[in-house]
């Protein structure tokens, strides 16, 4: 059930690295059909898009990375003569 729970990852890593990008695109087209704007705002807001996509998977693979750990890690219980002395 635990692999289950990194399968959901991958989709959340493909929405991090698609979404950000695909708004601020569709926000500079609105704003160029709305206001007239020039094709520096496509530019600028794509550029804007690509960082805050870089961003948000780097944030993704940071804790996806953290699951992964978690459950591979060896939780082995401690040897019977270990004694924690304070």
């Amino acid at each position: 059930m635990k692999y289950l729970s990194l399968i959901t990852w991958v989709t959340q890593l493909g929405f991090s690295i698609l979404f950000p990008t695909c708004f601020f695109l569709m926000l500079a087209y609105w704003l160029q059909n709305r206001f007239g704007l020039g094709p520096w705002v496509m530019v600028v807001l794509g550029i804007i898009g690509l960082l805050t996509s870089f961003s948000t998977t780097k944030s993704c693979v940071r804790s996806m990375l953290k699951a992964a750990g978690e459950i591979t890690e060896d939780k082995s219980e401690p040897p019977v003569a270990f004694n924690n002395h304070h």
